[in-house]
């Protein structure tokens, strides 16, 4: 059957509200109320000049402590720090293919490429020296996506992508040869990066994670054209190290009017119906030359049960063709069988980020038991009848903007043991991240993003005092890093409550001074932390000195900013209960009891309503 276009109107019409709510789901906890225009708060003083601090010191008890220099290179883009010991041309040529990627997923999916990052995420690319080895755990956590040549790791404020550029093939697991592309291995950590950012840093269910990630792995573009949802090499040579087939992610574009292709003049959009003929059957290796079709066993392999790929259990989907499986039912839901499996699949999604899922809710949401779907998934890797998108920008436009041009330099030893150490310390090595870390600072290196990354690491590790003097230095010199003047600050505060100056456990004047100005610098830095705000209110409820109206504005702000995080909205509404306005104590209240996450939440919040005027 020949390939269609039909019209824009069909085309919204036909994907528009499926797209919608799969792009719903997995952006709607991202975002956030936008903040009240408030008056601006009290400008918190600077840490005084003359204020001297003296940094700890490190004993060194072992020579090979001071290994002789490393040399790196270093690059910044928009939200992200690069550190790379591959050439220099093979780094930037990278890296010019990573910003056509972003220009490409501005028009795929805007949701997610324009949401902003928390602090820069780190992209280390290794090739000298088999130095990918470092950074792979030794007992991955569940939440740590790892193949043989890539890693993504993260925590709630930062993320890490370690791309093996030295291994460029290796031997699958059914003993065949296959070639590693660490374009490939990126596209698919990127893709984990997005999903999670959008998500507030929480993982999706691994089957759904995977099988969007292998969609995305083989976006193709190019200054002209994007093209994704294609099968062009079939399904079947799943596992993490080889490149899965032709096709990226889920339509998302059209649930966005006014966000997406559809509306940029830029692009014309056309939907392809692939019903995989005898020549494209050849093509995609799924059926023989002369245009007969053989069922690809060997290619694709066992089917496991459905169970096990819902599951997630390591020990069942180490075994078999889980990836594979996972890509090839996420595109049959999404792209497949004239889409009639889409509506259950977005409602079987909405179940599975919820909690874990059932043979029950998956009949509920498909009709079918699992032994049913698993028939249906192997008639379909079979036989792929499948849509695919492609938008191409009209003669005579530009097309995706050109790259812009990258500086890159040689990586400061600061830059190197920063990066590596904020790496090894995010992948499951303490003892390495900690090495990392004090080798520059043994030289007498003391660039703030050091120091301060020093300071989080001996907090981490429960040395206070020596925390406390790392970010003070490093908060003087002006670090930009919120985390750290989080930390500081919570770090005074546990100071000052262990020993308060005025009656009653109540803070002083000074205290609270001490308190607050770290955490005002963290607020001026991006991205907004809902710990800036916490802490703040945690500090006035403590406070002998009643807060200004212009810190009570900056209490709404965070209820505002973070309007699901019942801490901030139970502490700006017992403020405003006590020292503001009763009317906007009752807002807060009413939105307490909307989102509490339990009956004790519910029942404080409809305690303090209690003791308000207008409940009278």
């Amino acid at each position: 059957m020949r390939a269609y276009y039909p019209t824009r109107s069909a085309i919204l019409a036909g994907l528009a509200p499926a797209a919608a709510a799969v792009l719903l789901i997995l952006a709607t906890p991202f975002v956030n109320a936008a903040p009240p225009k408030a008056k601006p708060a009290p400008k918190a003083p600077e840490i005084p000049e003359n204020e001297i601090v003296h940094l700890p010191q490190y004993t060194v008890t072992d020579v090979r402590i001071l290994p002789p220099p490393e040399s790196w290179l270093y690059a910044e883009l928009p939200g992200f720090e690069v550190l790379s010991n591959a050439s220099k041309r093979s780094t930037l040529r990278f890296l010019r293919d990573f910003q056509q990627l972003q220009a490409a997923m501005s028009v795929v999916w805007p949701a997610l490429i324009n949401a902003k990052p928390n602090v820069p995420t780190l992209l280390v690319f290794c090739s000298a020296g088999n130095s990918f080895r470092q950074f792979i755990p030794d007992d991955p956590d569940p939440d740590i996506f790892l193949t043989p040549t890539s890693l993504f790791v993260e925590d709630k404020e930062r993320g890490a992508i370690v791309i093996d550029f030295m291994m460029q093939d290796m031997l699958g697991p059914d003993g065949t040869y296959m070639v590693n592309d660490p374009y490939e291995q990126f596209y698919r950590q990127y893709t984990r990066f997005l999903m999670r950012r959008a998500n507030k840093n929480k993982p999706f269910p691994a089957w759904l994670e995977e099988g969007l990630s292998r969609m995305f792995a083989t976006l193709d573009f190019s200054k002209k054209y994007i093209e994704f949802a294609r099968v062009d090499n079939g399904f079947g040579r799943g596992g993490g190290t080889i490149s899965p087939p032709g096709f990226p992610p889920f339509d998302t574009p059209y649930g966005f009017p006014g966000n997406g292709p559809f509306d940029d003049p830029l692009w014309h959009d056309n939907l392809h119906s692939n019903p995989l003929s005898p020549m494209d059957a050849s093509r995609n290796g799924f059926g023989y030359p002369n245009g007969g079709y053989a069922r690809p066993a060997s290619r694709f392999g066992y089917i496991m049960p459905f169970g096990d790929m819902f599951g997630g259990d390591r020990k069942k989907i180490s075994r078999g063709n889980w990836s594979g499986q996972c890509y090839a039912f996420v595109h049959m839901c999404l792209y497949g069988r004239g889409k009639k499996y889409q509506k259950g699949f977005l409602d079987f999604v909405k179940r599975a980020i919820a909690g874990p899922v059932t043979e029950d809710d998956f009949k509920q949401c498909f009709g079918r038991t699992y032994r049913q779907m698993a028939i249906e998934l192997r008639g379909y890797v079979d036989f792929t009848d499948h849509q695919y998108v492609l938008f191409k920008a009209p003669r005579g436009s530009p097309g995706l903007p050109d790259p812009k041009p990258v500086e890159m330099r040689e990586a400061t030893q600061a830059e190197i043991g920063r990066i590596k150490g904020e790496t090894l310390r995010l992948s499951g090595h303490p003892k390495e991240s900690r090495e990392a870390l004090i080798i520059p600072y043994l030289r007498h290196d003391r660039d703030p993003g050091l120091l301060a990354s020093l300071g989080l690491l001996e907090s981490l590790e429960g040395r206070p005092e020596r925390a406390v003097k790392f970010l003070e230095v490093a908060a003087k010199m002006g670090v930009v890093r919120p985390r750290a003047y989080v930390e500081l600050a919570q770090l005074r505060l546990d100071d000052a409550l262990a020993f308060p100056a005025r009656p009653g456990g109540k803070l002083s004047a000074a205290q609270v001074d001490s308190v607050l100005r770290p955490l005002f610098t963290a607020r001026s830095q991006p991205p907004p932390m809902e710990e800036v705000y916490s802490t703040i209110g945690y500090t006035w409820l403590h406070s002998a000195i009643p807060p200004s109206p212009g810190n009570l504005e900056v209490l709404l702000e965070g209820a505002m900013r973070f309007p699901r995080n019942t801490r901030i909205v139970m502490q700006a509404a017992e403020l405003y209960a006590r020292h503001g306005s009763a009317e906007t104590a009752a807002a807060l209240v009413k939105l307490g009891i909307r989102i509490a996450r339990d009956s004790d939440e519910k029942r404080r919040f409809e305690a303090l309503r209690a003791t308000l005027p207008a409940a009278q």
